[in-house]
């Protein structure tokens, strides 16, 4: 009722196949010596608006440029195989030559990101290639009225572990109920129907509330890369660090000894940013 619910969304795996040296390290960081590590925080509003849309404002006032729908590849620019003296990534029919590269694809388009890979970074394309996914589905429901007065309500047991009122998001008066199910394996396969039976039949055992409600619409989001495994016997997390001359990776699968979190994600950021830093 504690350990399990804590560490499936930590890890978007399932206790009996996930390693326990991720999930060690984000209690390690969590339950430190500052209780505002273990604060949780509830978005009042949708993710891109905090995050990637402030970034695009930010790169973009400080005279940087950002491309949407524009494909990349990293090229080498050193004859015959040899490693690159610096990147040159072509965006459809345009070539960059860059001094600094910071892919921050995720590990399964990182075998699509090199036209022609050095031999250098092969093993690390071979182990992202190799790298296993965990699903997570998400049943969004709305409601005619109003079933819960919770923003947050975990469902210990069932297949949809939490449930997320979307009312204070998205300014809706009726429920918008977002439920959740980590570590998917099991439901991601299901048909769209019946994965919305299964969320309002859990949603209506939880919510008393919610058993006389009437479901006017339904939407199934399912991920079915997510995330990365944290398996035992997966490859290992590549470090920030190539073996290329002014390339270096980020997200969250970099090697944080962290599961794949946000937290996670910004800091493989900072460590990509300190590293360049350090070289210019």
């Amino acid at each position: 009722m504690l350990w399990e619910p804590l560490a499936v969304a930590a890890l978007n795996q399932s206790i009996d196949v996930a390693a326990s040296a991720p999930f060690a390290r984000a209690l390690s960081e969590m339950l430190g010596s500052n209780p505002r590590d273990a604060s949780l925080a509830l978005p009042l509003k949708p993710l891109d608006e905090m995050y990637a849309l402030p970034a695009r404002t930010y790169i973009e006032n400080h005279g940087g440029e950002v491309r949407t729908n524009s494909p990349a590849r990293i090229e080498r620019s050193g004859p015959g195989g040899a490693d690159l003296s610096g990147p040159r990534v072509t965006v459809r029919d345009e070539t960059l030559l860059a001094t600094t590269v910071i892919c921050a694809v995720p590990w399964f388009a990182l075998p699509e990101v090199f036209a022609d890979p050095p031999e250098s970074l092969r093993a690390t394309i071979d182990a992202a290639g190799r790298t296993a996914a965990s699903p997570i589905v998400t049943v969004n429901l709305w409601f005619d009225r109003v079933v819960t007065d919770r923003v947050l309500v975990g469902l210990p047991g069932r297949s949809m572990q939490w449930v997320f009122d979307k009312r204070r998001v998205f300014g809706e008066q009726a429920s918008h109920l977002s439920l959740v199910s980590s570590g998917a394996e099991h439901i991601v396969s299901l048909t769209n129907e019946a994965l919305i039976e299964l969320a309002t039949r859990e949603v209506r055992d939880a919510l008393p509330e919610a058993r006389g409600a009437t479901v006017r619409r339904a939407v199934v989001v399912r991920e079915k890369r997510a995330t990365f495994s944290v398996a035992p016997g997966q490859p290992p997390r590549p470090d920030t660090r190539t073996s290329i001359p002014g390339l270096f990776l980020a997200g969250d699968w970099i090697d944080t000894g962290l599961p794949a979190t946000i937290e996670g994600a910004v800091r493989s950021g900072h460590m990509a940013a300190s590293l360049v830093l350090s070289n210019s």
